[in-house]
């Protein structure tokens, strides 16, 4: 497990809007009792999502946004297989957590 991977939604009944996670957790904390995601999210046409606090990010094609405000913690045994990460957009997911926490 690495920050910046991306998983498979563990929740099935929200894989429709939110098919994935990403951990932000940092490699240096090591619990084995939780790992900080924020969900990915599909975006929706008809409501265009804040481009700082919810950035679009691209996963193997398709286009997301990062749900910052949805932060959840997931058990690691329930992170498997991760899909992708996405540690060259770093900055940008650390933006959008920067608004959210201090709005700027």
């Amino acid at each position: 497990m690495a920050q910046f991977d991306v998983y498979p939604n563990p929740l099935e009944e929200l894989r429709d809007i939110q098919p994935y996670v990403l951990q932000i957790q940092s490699d240096f904390v090591r619990s084995a009792e939780a790992r900080i995601t924020i969900p990915l999210a599909r975006i929706q046409a008809d409501v265009p999502p804040m481009s700082r606090l919810n950035p679009e990010l691209s996963i193997g094609g398709q286009s997301l946004m990062l749900d910052t405000l949805h932060i959840v913690s997931f058990e690691p045994s329930d992170l498997r297989h991760p899909v992708a990460n996405l540690q060259s957009q770093a900055q940008v997911i650390w933006d959008a957590l920067e608004y959210a926490l201090h709005g700027y």
